[in-house]
């Protein structure tokens, strides 16, 4: 049976620190919701955002505003300053054994936390605390689905290639963080996997099944690998000799690289 329970008090939940949640072992995590509170709080307020397994990152997030836009793309309730979610159940997915897989099992992991920034303009009042749904059934880590972050610069605008991703783990998704990115391609050995403009990749996203996304338009490209809810669908790069993504810049500048990948501790 599934619980929702208080999670421990946040240390350090103030202005200009790194607040941390010290998390139980044992329990199977769905999703952290935390609930924030604070004068003229904003999302402004709240840094880069890190879940730590046994001492290594799996999953990251930029800023709070980064998680919101990550949230609201798979279709999630609204996140916001006051509350906000990290989610390890997909909710996305086919059936309930694809739903449920991901979830942050921790039956075999010694350390389970999660890191917040919160910046110096946050008001001296701010005040944090979490609630988790959990499966009290004690399960192993296994696979899981790893956020990480790759931050790209370009000096030219027009076509521009990354071969250097990580090879090894199974891609979800790649979500590419600039507003003005207008195509992509995918290639896996010099097999063409995705060739198509942002709005025609938009318009198959707000089709998928049994989640429709809501592609964050104004700020980024998505690349989903996975729009049947089906993780069968996701690239298997630990069988490729090379793997490269393309994109079509507008104007030049940075670029936010964020990866899904299902993948287990000792993975890429």
């Amino acid at each position: 049976m599934r619980k929702v329970l208080k999670l421990p008090s946040l240390s350090r939940v103030t202005a200009g620190s790194k607040a941390t949640l010290e998390l139980m072992t044992g329990p199977t995590y769905y999703s952290i919701v935390f609930s924030a509170t604070g004068t003229a709080l904003a999302a402004s307020h709240f840094g880069r955002i890190d879940v730590y397994v046994d001492g290594k990152v799996v999953q990251t997030f930029k800023n709070l505003q980064r998680l919101i836009d990550f949230n609201s793309y798979y279709n999630r309730p609204t996140d916001t300053a006051n509350q906000f979610a990290l989610h390890f159940f997909r909710a996305e997915m086919m059936d309930a054994v694809y739903r449920r897989a991901p979830g942050m099992g921790t039956a075999d992991v010694q350390t389970f936390h999660i890191e917040i920034e919160i910046d110096a303009t946050a008001p001296a009042d701010i005040a944090v605390t979490a609630n988790a749904m959990v499966d009290p059934v004690e399960q192993p880590l296994g696979a899981f689905i790893k956020v990480r972050e790759y931050p790209y610069s370009s000096a030219v605008s027009g076509k521009v290639e990354i071969d250097k991703l990580p090879r090894g783990a199974f891609y979800s998704a790649i979500h590419l963080f600039k507003s003005d990115i207008s195509a992509v391609e995918v290639e896996a050995d010099s097999v063409k996997l995705v060739d198509a403009s942002k709005t025609v990749l938009e318009r198959f996203q707000k089709e998928a099944s049994p989640v429709a996304r809501v592609p964050v338009t104004g700020s980024a490209t998505h690349i989903d690998f996975v729009l049947e809810g089906d993780y069968q669908q996701a690239i298997q790069t630990n069988i490729l000799k090379d793997w490269r993504v393309k994109m079509t810049l507008d104007t030049s500048g940075a670029v936010d690289i964020v990866t899904e990948t299902l993948d287990s501790l000792g993975g890429v």
